[in-house]
């Protein structure tokens, strides 16, 4: 039988009106369906404020709030065969609040924020079985799934995880996503794991198809982010796919699509409430005769960071402890440039002076300087970064529009061109060189 892995959102999972069109989607499945979860739309931002910031509300009245937010989208879970494991989940999650509190614990943090993909997926298995499609929780630490890492970074143990994986028969398993086990304790995926949740599961049954249901229709030459009618994709490589997820949040998981380039798994990005739309598919390469630009990620408003380093201080180690040092103030590098003599990191406008000031603090390291806020254009698309055509295309368009735009020259790439611009002229260049490559709707 086909297997075909379907995995749901925070977005689409929203309102009533979205549990109802995720059971449709599922009921209209052809062979067996397995389904993967996030949590709820905006649980997770709420049980990271809850954890990070202390708030005034008490951890039995959040986990009150919590419950409630899931009875009002799912009311049977209140009278379902779940419903004990439903208030088990809820007192775990008051109990880890008050644990992290007490005692912070990177393990213990994981297990708490986990907990919103665990009532997820009591809901969406409650809200199927009770319309008559037969479903079964199917939590990451029961299934199998297991990580390398600890805190937020983890990743999927490829290998582990094909050798341990038990999908539950019988019934649509609703599958956790975005955690793991392992060795230690409870780890994350990072911001949209559950997309590689969801093809790591696949891989590792070697599904026929895995579908990323959005609330946008498939994927865009232009992050939606932007206001700009930009085109939409009918396809896109493994390598496109990857290369602009990481300039377009929130597509998709930059390393989601890695678990099905060799079996060559399709995966289809289609949107939630237009289920007769086709959407994006996403799949092995397909050379065009004539390479051209497909689309255009941004990493927008970044400030540089950089300091000279004497001959007494080792690049690794400068470099590795201000990496360490920024992620435990959760402070995102976009970019790092490290040469002998030179690091210059890159990290978001508004993290600037913060940043700044904690690797002050450090005594290894030097003080950094600041330097004037650029944006990170990369253009996507197959055989362009070799084709010098594209690249003096690409220039010529720019200069007509007075963008100061400086192609990166740091990791040539056969898919893509980087470049940056002034942060004040980051719309403008969008604008202008989406439509001068038309790449924006008619």
């Amino acid at each position: 039988m086909n297997i075909n892995v379907h995995k749901f959102g925070g977005s689409c999972l929203s309102a009533i009106e979205d549990i109802d069109a995720v059971v449709e989607r599922i009921r209209s499945s052809e062979g067996r369906a397995i389904v993967v979860v996030s949590a709820f739309n905006g649980v997770t931002d709420r049980l990271i404020e809850q954890i990070d910031h202390r708030s005034t509300t008490s951890n039995s009245a959040f986990t009150a709030s919590i419950e409630l937010e899931h009875i009002e989208r799912v009311p049977e879970i209140a009278t379902s065969p779940w419903a004990v494991r439903f208030a088990e989940t809820l007192h775990h999650l008051a109990a880890s609040l008050d644990s992290h509190a007490h005692e912070p614990n990177a393990e213990v943090r994981a297990d708490a924020l986990a907990c919103g993909e665990r009532l997820s997926s009591l809901a969406i298995a409650v809200a199927l079985d009770s319309r008559g499609i037969p479903s079964i929780p199917a939590w990451s630490e029961e299934t199998g799934i297991r990580l390398i890492g600890r805190g937020e970074d983890a990743r999927i143990d490829s290998n582990r995880t094909k050798q341990l994986l038990e999908i539950p028969t019988g019934a649509v398993p609703v599958i956790t996503g975005w955690y793991g086990v392992t060795k230690d304790g409870y780890a994350l995926l990072g911001r949209g794991g559950s997309d590689l949740t969801a093809t790591a599961v696949a891989a590792a049954l070697d599904a026929s198809s895995v579908t990323i249901w959005r609330d946008v229709e498939g994927v865009l030459a232009l992050s939606p982010r932007w206001t700009l009618p930009a085109r939409n994709l009918s396809n896109l490589s493994y390598t496109e796919a990857a290369e602009f997820a990481l300039f377009s949040e929130p597509m998709l998981h930059p390393a989601a699509v890695e678990p099905l380039r060799v079996p060559g798994i399709p995966l289809y990005l289609r949107p939630l409430h237009s289920p007769d739309v086709d959407g994006t598919i996403i799949g092995p390469s397909i050379r065009l005769e004539t390479p051209r630009v497909r689309a255009v990620g941004c990493l927008p408003r970044l400030v540089p960071l950089s300091w000279s380093l004497s001959s007494a201080l080792s690049l690794t180690e400068c470099v590795s402890d201000a990496m360490a040092t920024l992620g435990r103030a959760r402070i995102r590098v976009a970019s790092v440039r490290a040469q002998p003599g030179h690091v210059r990191l890159l990290v978001s406008s508004r993290m600037a002076a913060r940043a700044k000031r904690i690797l002050s603090e450090k005594p290894s390291l030097p003080t950094p300087e600041l330097g004037e806020p650029i944006s990170i254009l990369c253009f996507v698309g197959e055989g362009i970064g070799n084709d010098l055509t594209i690249r003096n295309q690409i220039e010529s368009f720019a200069n007509e529009s007075s963008i100061h735009l400086r192609f990166s020259e740091d990791e040539k790439r056969d898919h893509a061109i980087h470049a940056t611009v002034p942060a004040n002229q980051t719309e403008i260049s969008l604008q202008s060189l989406c439509a001068a490559l038309d790449l924006l709707a008619q």
